[in-house]
């Protein structure tokens, strides 16, 4: 179970089987539940601040009179009243907010008097990013960034190696470069509707199905947009990094099937400073079916699988279905600079000719190949 999802008996009846598991457990093991308890008795110190916040609520309603002394009881009046977008009453007035449902006086409080109002909560927009580079895993592997507004990013161009120097003679400047990208920011959006029932949902299992629907959504464009981007009115993909020709790719006829003599003739064009980060990044049916059956001249399966990884002449392979089936990509994704400003943001509208609620998921997104050299490319010839 989550750990955001533990009410307090649960909590105390795993904090219970951590002081067994401990006493048979390695130096190792020892350490994960030592970082695990930390973890219970922060969300234990969360939730009792919580109950007793609700507990005041209901002695206050009870008897508006003693509203004042408890209030004092916990501090200072102006202390009581505010609520950060981290804090529990926040993450629930959100969500019921984003229902329809009726906000207690403490919610509502919650919800207006944070600075944030309207903003995502804190372990709502942490479950998003975690969400977003799961679908989309390309997310983890370039250069990402989290930057309001338009960024520039400099990176090397020309750079001249070091070179032995003439006693006493004068040492010149080389001619090293310095070049950049500017990066902006696309709304990619996602919008998902579905009936007033939704108002039934618990907090957990809403936030749940929310998170779920919207950023699977977003994240398979954005990868698709990391491979495929135009750089036309939306981001630049790897695709786009080079105009393909005989130096940067290599072309298998129509009615050729790949061969390793074609995948050693890719790996070849790759630059050798490219190498100790370059990957593969082709469809699982370009893997399945035309790398899978290939051998190496001493006969040995092409393709090492390792766990769940897979790898080509020791080079990791990435696996996304937005690579055209047949073609395959090799490069260094830490030369693609992509910016995320901000997590996804959620919007909501209720639909009265249809009884059902809208939620749209938007996220600002930019990305660009800085090094075009640093990709290279097996092409399906289609003619």
């Amino acid at each position: 179970m989550e750990l955001n999802e533990m009410n307090l008996k649960q909590i105390e009846e795993r904090k219970a089987a951590i002081d067994e598991e401990v006493k048979t457990a390695d130096v190792e093991g020892i350490k994960e539940r030592t970082k695990e308890l930390e973890g219970l008795m922060s969300r234990k110190a969360e939730l009792e601040k919580y109950e007793a916040r609700k507990a005041d609520e209901a002695v206050i309603k009870e008897n508006p009179a003693k509203a004042e002394v408890i209030e004092r009881k916990s501090g200072t009046m102006e202390k009581e009243l505010t609520f950060g977008i981290e804090t529990q009453e926040y993450r629930e007035a959100y969500f019921k907010k984003l229902q329809r449902k009726e906000l207690s006086e403490v919610e509502q409080r919650a919800f207006t008097s944070t600075t944030a109002a309207a903003v995502l909560p804190t372990q709502t927009s942490d479950m998003i990013i975690t969400k977003l580079k799961e679908v989309a895993p390309l997310l983890n592997e370039i250069t990402l960034l989290q930057v309001a507004g338009s960024v520039k990013f400099a990176y090397e161009g020309a750079n001249a190696d070091a070179a032995i120097h003439t006693e006493n003679a004068a040492i010149t400047a080389a001619s090293d470069t310095m070049l950049s990208v500017t990066l902006g920011s696309f709304e990619v959006c996602k919008l998902i509707q579905i009936s007033d029932t939704v108002s039934t949902m618990s907090i957990n299992a809403f936030e749940g199905w929310l998170v779920e629907m919207l950023v699977e959504k977003i994240a398979n464009a954005l990868s698709n947009y990391i491979i495929n981007g135009t750089g036309s009115s939306e981001p630049t993909g790897i695709e786009k990094a080079n105009t393909w020709g005989v130096t940067n790719s290599v072309t298998v006829a129509k009615a050729d099937t790949l061969t390793n003599t074609n995948i050693l003739a890719v790996i070849g064009l790759l630059g050798g400073g490219y190498d100790a980060n370059a990957k593969f990044i082709m469809s699982k049916s370009t893997l399945f079916n035309d790398f899978m059956p290939l051998k190496d001249s001493s006969k040995n399966d092409l393709v090492v699988r390792i766990g769940k990884d897979f790898f080509v002449y020791g080079y990791p392979v990435l696996i996304d279905s937005r690579v055209t089936a047949h073609e395959f990509y090799l490069g260094d994704l830490k030369k693609v600079v992509g910016n995320l400003p901000e997590s996804v943001s959620v919007k909501s509208g209720y639909d009265i000719d249809t009884n059902s609620n809208k939620y749209l998921g938007v996220a600002m997104f930019d990305c660009k190949p800085v090094l075009g050299e640093a990709f290279v490319k097996a092409i399906k010839a289609t003619v």
